[in-house]
């Protein structure tokens, strides 16, 4: 058993659902917490909370896969910093902004709740971060 879960861990689109879903229950209890412990219950304010979530959530899933799914033994912390972190940001503004301005205030103006909203998000948004992490922003 624990062979096979070492050897599906060894595919890099595996280790990326993985960690993705990591990093989305992440966002999705750091909303929750924003939300719930602060009161929040304006759609406005809900937005806002969104978008801290969102990017305290990005800086957090650059470095999950960075060091777990996109992995390299030469940290480079120049192209770290200077390349790969404002191209992660770059792919992800994309998604962010339709997460922000389309997504999540339509879903929240059709009353979807906040974590399923933010889980439809999340799933559209997987999959334009895959491609360019992979193609782009970690590619040796």
């Amino acid at each position: 058993m624990l062979k096979a879960i070492t050897k599906l861990l060894k595919n890099k689109v595996i280790r990326y659902l993985f960690f993705g879903g990591i990093t989305a229950l992440f966002n999705v209890l750091l909303l929750a917490g924003l939300i719930e412990i602060l009161e929040i219950r304006t759609p406005l304010w809900r937005n806002l909370a969104n978008l801290f979530a969102l990017e305290i959530s990005v800086i957090f899933s650059f470095w999950v896969y960075k060091m777990w799914v996109w992995t390299s033994p030469d940290w480079n912390w120049r192209t770290i910093m200077l390349k790969q972190i404002p191209l992660f940001h770059a792919s992800m503004s994309i998604v962010i902004a339709l997460r922000i301005f389309l997504i999540f205030p339509v879903l929240d103006w059709l009353g979807v709740q906040y974590i399923v909203n933010t889980l439809i998000g999340i799933a559209l948004g997987a999959i334009v971060t895959y491609f360019c992490s992979d193609q782009i922003i970690f590619k040796k």
